[in-house]
């Protein structure tokens, strides 16, 4: 009679946690081409798939503050007077997108982590950042790494919106960052950025990037993992005065679907007992057109801890 006893309590305990597990959290951010956010998107404007099987939304709620936000930036040697330019405006229209009070976190790294700058006030971080200069020292994959880990250890416990905005001067990342960005995937922080790859550079060519979103390194790879956007720099199609343009266009966009995310609560059909992709459709009849918009998420959703 114990045993029995025993028996029906753990099948409970057991059918609590996979029922549990069956309701489900996923963030996505929706933007147009532009930079402007679309406004009052509900469940009916969405259709998604975990592994192949369809879920069901039940509800979708736009995010109500402004998330925490680590900055990881590269003040190495590698920059020159261009790429350091377009890196300041990037991040200058970035914290522009965002309330006056805020939670952020900048670390720069060259050959190691250099500062580490905790603010709420986004006028103070701003004016901190502006003073800011490259070091004369070169980046190594090893600080880049150790940047990474320290930003988890800043985010600690997770929280719903956690972002990342890294800006470096290489596409090149070692397998320790990349394990350490994996990690962060897992914890559901996004991650976006740019770089600006001197790698690609000849002679004396001034910089000048060429925008876009692709998916062809692995930064790139990581970020839209991630749910997040990244922006490769083409060093050999711009003057300097577009690039700077651009970086601060890209700095916008990016602030924008750090900021303006909804939160989908999803019912599985059954539990995610490993990384499951994850396929988040805007319907066609949702505001806005296709050709106009794209949306970012998480491309895997991962078991329930």
């Amino acid at each position: 009679m114990y045993l029995l006893a025993l028996v029906c309590l753990m099948a409970g305990v057991l059918h609590s946690e996979n029922d549990a597990c069956l309701s489900r959290t996923t963030l996505i951010g929706v933007a147009g081409t532009n930079g402007e956010t679309f406004q009052g998107l509900t469940v009916a404007d969405f259709k998604v798939s975990v592994g192949g099987k369809a879920a069901s939304i039940q509800s979708a709620t736009p995010s109500s503050g402004p998330p925490r936000v680590v900055i990881l930036l590269d003040t190495s040697s590698n920059h020159d007077q261009s790429t350091w330019a377009a890196t300041q405006g990037m991040v200058e229209e970035f914290l522009a997108g965002f309330p006056d009070v805020g939670d952020f976190t900048v670390l720069t790294f060259d050959d190691k982590v250099q500062q580490v700058v905790h603010e709420t006030d986004r006028a103070t971080l701003q004016g901190t950042l502006g003073e800011m200069f490259p070091s004369g020292k070169p980046e190594s994959e090893v600080a880049l790494a150790e940047a990474v880990k320290k930003a988890n250890l800043g985010f600690g416990e997770y929280r719903q919106g956690d972002a990342e905005l890294l800006i470096t001067t290489s596409d090149q990342i070692s397998k320790e960052t990349e394990q350490a960005l994996g990690q962060q995937r897992v914890a559901g922080v996004r991650l976006f950025g740019a770089s600006f790859d001197q790698s690609r550079r000849r002679g004396p060519t001034l910089f000048g990037p060429g925008m876009t979103v692709e998916n062809y390194g692995p930064l790139d790879a990581a970020s839209k993992a991630s749910g997040g956007l990244w922006t490769r720099v083409d060093m050999s199609r711009e003057d300097p005065t577009a690039s700077l343009r651009s970086a601060t266009a890209a700095g916008k966009a990016t602030a924008t679907l750090v900021r303006n995310y909804l939160a989908l609560e999803l019912r599985l059909a059954s539990p995610v007992t490993k990384p499951e992709k994850l396929k988040i459709e805007l319907m066609k009849g949702s505001k806005g057109k296709a050709q106009d918009r794209f949306a970012t998420y998480p491309q895997e959703l991962f078991p329930c801890q």
